[in-house]
């Protein structure tokens, strides 16, 4: 049996779920931590309007890799599902897929 085949026929559902907002959360943070970075003068030379929507995406962030890493199967679904409905999901899935291969056998465990 190939490597794909073994993925294939191992491949769990929820801890796929759990690195899908894992990865989501942290590209909200690294994304936040980017833009705020690039900034010569620091987070106090953006407008009120940037400096809300860059706490809130942090903030979001934060909690989705939280919620990735440590909420419960049936959470974690629920807010998989709802966070997947745009096209755009379908690279944050692809890029879920080393992390899902790190996760897997530490929730298998369990």
């Amino acid at each position: 049996m190939t490597a794909l085949g073994k993925l294939v026929d191992n491949f769990s559902w929820p801890i796929y779920c759990r690195s899908y907002l894992a990865t989501l959360g942290s590209l909200l943070i690294g994304l936040g931590t980017l833009i705020v970075s690039r900034q010569s003068d620091g987070i106090d030379s953006l407008s009120p309007g940037w400096q809300l929507g860059l706490g809130l995406a942090l903030f979001v962030g934060a909690i989705l890799a939280i919620a990735g890493l440590f909420g419960s199967s049936r959470t974690i679904e629920r807010w998989a599902d709802s966070w997947s409905g745009h096209e755009i999901a379908f690279v944050v899935m692809l890029l879920a897929l080393p992390l899902y291969l790190l996760l897997a056998p530490i929730y298998r465990r369990r």
